[in-house]
C-alpha cells in the first residue's frame, strides 16, 4: 500500500508541475483533470471515502465542466479577411482560400474555433485592430509575413496580384498591365490577447506557409 501511496504523490507532483508549464491553455486543463482523478485515488487509498467523493465531484466533475464551458465560450478566434480572388475566396458559408487554409491548420493545433469577419479594406482592418475588435487581422508588412504582392495598374485602375490572376482567366491581352509597386501582407495581432500572438508564433513556419501559397498559386 506505501508503494501504492508513493507512486500516487510522485505522479501527482510531475501531473502539477506539467500542467503549471505547458504553455497551451487547453493542455493545462487536462492535466489539471487527471490531477483532480489521481488525488481520488490517493483520498480512497488514504481511507477517506468522504473526500474522495468530494473530490470527485467537485474537482473531479464540476471544475471540468466549468473548465469546459469556459474554453467553449473563450476559445473562439476573430479574424477580420478581406475577400481577394485566391487569397480569401468565401463559397456558400465557407471561406477557402491561403489564409482560411494558414488560419483553420492553427486553429486545429491550438484547440480554436475561427470566426470570420468580412471587412471593406485595410483601413477599416487596422480600425478594428486597434480597437482590438477582432484578435488577428491582415496587414502590410505586419508580425508574419504572408506573401509578397506587386500592384499593377490596367486601364488606370489598380490591380492586385490575386486580381490579376482573374483577369488572365478572361482576358487575353495584358500588355497595358504595368507594374506600380509591392506590399507585404502578413498576419497582424490585437495588442489586447498576447497569448494568441505567442502560439501563432510557435505555430508560424515560413515553410509551412509556402507550401499552403505553391499549393493554390500551382493549379494556376
Amino acid at each position: 500500500m506505501e508503494i501504492v501511496r508513493f507512486f500516487l504523490l510522485v505522479l501527482m507532483v510531475l501531473i502539477a508541475g506539467v500542467a503549471i508549464f505547458s504553455r497551451k491553455p487547453f493542455n493545462s486543463f487536462i492535466f489539471r483533470t487527471i490531477l483532480s482523478i489521481l488525488a481520488v485515488g490517493l483520498y480512497v487509498v488514504y481511507l477517506a471515502p468522504d473526500v474522495a467523493l468530494a473530490e470527485a465531484m467537485l474537482g473531479a466533475l464540476l471544475t471540468t465542466f466549468i473548465y469546459l464551458l469556459a474554453f467553449k465560450i473563450h476559445s473562439e478566434v476573430k479574424v477580420g479577411i478581406l475577400i481577394l480572388p485566391i487569397f480569401c475566396e468565401k463559397y456558400q458559408s465557407m471561406y477557402k482560400g491561403i489564409v482560411p487554409e494558414i488560419l483553420e491548420l492553427f486553429a486545429k493545433q491550438q484547440n480554436y474555433k475561427i470566426k470570420y469577419i468580412e471587412l471593406k479594406n485595410m483601413d477599416e482592418m487596422l480600425e478594428y485592430l486597434n480597437e482590438s475588435r477582432i484578435d488577428i487581422g491582415i496587414c502590410y508588412n505586419g508580425d508574419f509575413e504572408i506573401l509578397e504582392v506587386p500592384v499593377y495598374d490596367y486601364n488606370g485602375d489598380e490591380k492586385n496580384y490575386f486580381e490579376v490572376l482573374e483577369l488572365m482567366k478572361s482576358e487575353n491581352n495584358l500588355s497595358e498591365l504595368k507594374k506600380l509597386k509591392h506590399f507585404n501582407l502578413s498576419f497582424c495581432f490585437s495588442d489586447k490577447n498576447s497569448i494568441i500572438y505567442e502560439e501563432f508564433e510557435q505555430f508560424y513556419s515560413k515553410r509551412t506557409i509556402d507550401e499552403i501559397i505553391n499549393k493554390y498559386l500551382g493549379r494556376l
